[in-house]
């Protein structure tokens, strides 16, 4: 992965993270053990609790920022989001972001229908924008 790669990625991570504190009022952090162990890219604050940030902790985060994301790209984002989250015992999220556009979020549809059992593959998703997303965070804790 080149600087730029690594810079961009970062840069879009931070973008999230700010997002996610203007809609939910907790703080995401970059997960810095993510390059070492693999693992997914955002925590929350140590620091956060309540309902929200308890929420928040079932998910793990993972987060592209690319020029375009294709059907194909996005496959292979969540098969990585799922492959992280099962590690962790946690709900995979994919963040992601094209040049010009705003943030969507991918969910397994059981984040929206709990009696949908969690079948694996980007067919069983949900694409929310980020507002969506915090709103089904909202309601949810």
């Amino acid at each position: 992965m080149s600087r730029m790669q690594r810079t961009k990625g970062a840069t879009g991570e931070r973008e999230v993270c700010r997002e996610i504190h203007d809609q939910l009022g907790v703080r995401l952090i970059r997960n810095l053990e993510q390059s070492r162990a693999g693992g997914y890219d955002l925590i929350v604050h140590p620091e956060d609790d309540g309902p929200t940030a308890d929420a928040l902790r079932r998910f793990a985060p993972e987060v592209k920022r690319h020029a375009r994301a294709t059907a194909g790209q996005l496959a292979q984002w969540w098969t990585q989001a799922t492959e992280q989250a099962s590690r962790a015992g946690l709900i995979p999220v994919l963040l992601y972001r094209e040049d010009r556009a705003d943030w969507r979020v991918l969910v397994p549809l059981s984040v929206l229908r709990p009696e949908l059992r969690a079948w694996e593959g980007i067919e069983w998703t949900a694409d929310l924008s980020l507002l969506g997303f915090a709103s089904v965070i909202r309601e949810g804790a």
